[in-house]
């Protein structure tokens, strides 16, 4: 008789959920890169901060691809479920407390990144 273990499901992000959650992060990053990664929703929907022209036309265009993570409990959502999937599939760093994030420095992440930043240039 043989013993079979239980399959894990492993946490699942589609291609676009990955890409939604990267590109999120990485406004946030540019936009305010203090805040937590829990902030996304706010800066989405908050239309009373002073920023740059540059700043302005990164938001814009962030706003018009990420509309509909506006929702707090969708991105934290998105969040917990990115956080659980391998880490090398991640480009960036999220503290378990929500408090920080970081971008990865090694890996095929930093070309993930550039991708991003040319996104919304």
């Amino acid at each position: 008789m043989t013993s079979q273990r239980p399959t894990r499901r492993l946490p699942r992000l589609s291609a676009r959920q990955l890409f939604d959650v990267e590109l999120g992060l990485f406004l946030l990053s540019e936009l305010m890169p203090s805040a937590s990664p829990v902030a996304l929703p706010g800066l989405l929907s908050s239309t009373d901060s002073v920023w740059t022209p540059r700043q302005h036309k990164l938001r814009s265009r962030g706003l018009a691809l990420l509309t509909h993570l506006s929702h707090f409990t969708h991105w934290c959502d998105l969040l917990e479920t990115y956080m659980a999937v391998p880490v090398h599939l991640q480009a960036y760093d999220i503290s378990r407390d929500y408090s920080s994030f970081r971008p990865k420095t090694v890996g095929f992440s930093r070309n993930r990144l550039s991708v991003l930043r040319k996104v919304l240039s």
